[in-house]
């Protein structure tokens, strides 16, 4: 049924009215007959007409000026006469913002509304409610959320795009796999889901931005460019970082050739997501040989002999192998097939007791006293060995046991002995004063072969000593104290 118009309403108010008050004259004429004073009814009969009109009147405009405020959330935004009027702009608003970002949109306040009377003066217009509701409206939009075991990892607005992320992750170790190899199963470690979540705008990712995050555990790949004379070593020592974890972190670069210029990562990016993948190899493996163990009582504990050389055999293998991020984790051999079976190698091992005479393969100081020059550059020139000063006569003795293999004078070297020490190391004593060994004499560590003196080119009473290995001059230092 229709509501009544104003005048309508008027009318309808102004019949009861009238109605009304020819019950009260009525009511009157049967009092005069009764004898009462008729200009005192008639003026009781003009208040109630008045009381009639008054309240027709105030009946009407309280229907005219019936209105709601609107609520967004808490907030007052605006006074209409109907409430669709508020809730069409509140969708116009919705479809703007839709068109913008090319999403659904979800306001995360209700519009609410309070009966109220107003003036036309005092109602909002339609743009004073579009735009007070935009100016403090903070919204959601519809998308998707990755979950990783129940936790929300990132963010897109399109389900597709969290599918090709997956795939992607998934694409990238599938391509390592061999070309040997089957794969069985390819998934994460952890649970993975997709759901459709309402999602602050700013929390939406690009699907290659979020795909970047996973795989670099949101931090930030620092670099090193490599500059001149640089290696993995030097690099790893100014950032004070382990080296393995350098060549770990660049497994594309070879560590014994770093080039000028090369990009270096600093750190190894750990994934947020764990691919899984299992499969079945077939390969091909060098297996190694025993090595055996003869005993000969006629060659020294020192000694020994290779008497039949080993040789590795060679299988191959079928094996179920676990790989977590392209790293095997679990390798299981289902079948092995021997190609060709390894051969024992045969040592011959020396069991007679060693001669005093024999090297020990540690050096002891020669002589007592101090350093006076040591090896390397020295005027102009190279110094071949270690000067220790002491008085002449001062006892030298063999650094290590061996075979005298020269005694005598020998140019700047004045007095010299020198030692075979039968290993690959030969050691020289200069400018002795005395001589106390022959050619061909077999000594040990620390006999007296000799005494400190200043024969030869030399500028005080010294000891020169020489340690050479398999023919190069070593840095004493190195094998003395």
């Amino acid at each position: 049924m229709d509501k009544p118009g104003p005048k309508g309403m008027r009318e309808h108010i102004l019949t009861l009215t009238s109605s009304r008050v020819f019950d009260k004259l009525k009511e009157l004429k049967s009092k005069v007959k009764e004898g009462d004073n008729f200009r005192k009814i008639l003026i009781a009969t003009m208040l109630v007409v008045i009381a009639g009109f008054l309240l027709g009147t105030y009946k009407i405009n309280e229907v005219r000026t019936r209105a709601f405020v609107v609520y967004y959330g808490d907030d007052k935004v605006g006074i209409v006469r109907q409430e669709e009027e508020a809730t069409k702009v509140v969708e116009e608003i919705k479809r703007e913002l839709s068109n913008i970002y090319d999403i659904d949109i979800v306001l995360n306040k209700d519009i609410s509304f309070e009966p109220t009377h107003a003036k036309d003066d005092l109602l909002s217009s339609k743009a004073e409610i579009h735009s007070n509701i935009k100016s403090k409206m903070t919204f959601l939009v519809s998308g998707y959320a990755l979950l990783v075991d129940g936790e929300e990892l990132g963010y897109t607005k399109k389900k597709e795009d969290l599918e090709y992320i997956i795939e992607t992750l998934k694409d990238s170790h599938r391509e390592e796999i061999d070309e040997n190899s089957d794969i069985e199963e390819i998934s994460f470690v952890e649970d993975v889901k997709i759901e459709k979540r309402d999602i602050p705008l700013n929390k939406i990712m690009d699907r290659e931005e979020l795909l970047d995050y996973i795989k670099t555990g949101g931090e930030e790949i620092k670099t090193h460019i490599v500059e001149v004379g640089e290696s993995l070593w030097t690099i790893a020592k100014i950032y004070n970082v382990d080296v393995d974890d350098l060549i770990s972190a660049n497994s594309d670069k070879d560590p014994e050739r770093l080039q000028i210029g090369d990009e270096i990562k600093l750190l190894r990016p750990k994934s947020l997501l764990t691919v899984e993948t299992i499969e079945r190899v077939q390969y091909t493996e060098n297996t190694d040989y025993e090595v055996k163990v003869e005993y000969d009582d006629n060659m020294y504990k020192t000694e020994k002999k290779v008497k039949v050389k080993g040789e590795e055999g060679e299988s191959q293998y079928i094996a179920r192998i676990v790989r977590h991020n392209g790293v095997v984790v679990e390798k299981e051999i289902l079948e092995e097939k021997v190609i060709r079976q390894p051969k024992d190698e045969l040592i011959v091992q020396g069991t007679k007791e060693l001669p005093k005479t024999a090297a020990t393969g540690a050096f002891l100081m020669p002589t007592r006293g101090y350093i006076s020059s040591r090896y390397g550059m020295r005027g102009g020139r190279m110094h071949r060995g270690l000067d220790i000063a002491a008085k002449t006569g001062t006892p030298i003795k063999a650094a290590d046991g061996g075979r005298v293999t020269f005694v005598g004078r020998r140019g700047a070297y004045g007095n010299l002995v020198e030692i075979d020490h039968e290993n690959g190391y030969v050691t020289r004593y200069a400018h002795c004063h005395t001589i106390k060994v022959k050619k061909g004499e077999r000594v040990y560590k620390g006999q007296v072969i000799a005494t400190v003196g200043n024969t030869g080119r030399s500028t005080g009473s010294h000891l020169h000593f020489e340690v050479i290995k398999n023919g190069k001059h070593q840095n004493p230092s190195n094998y003395v104290k």
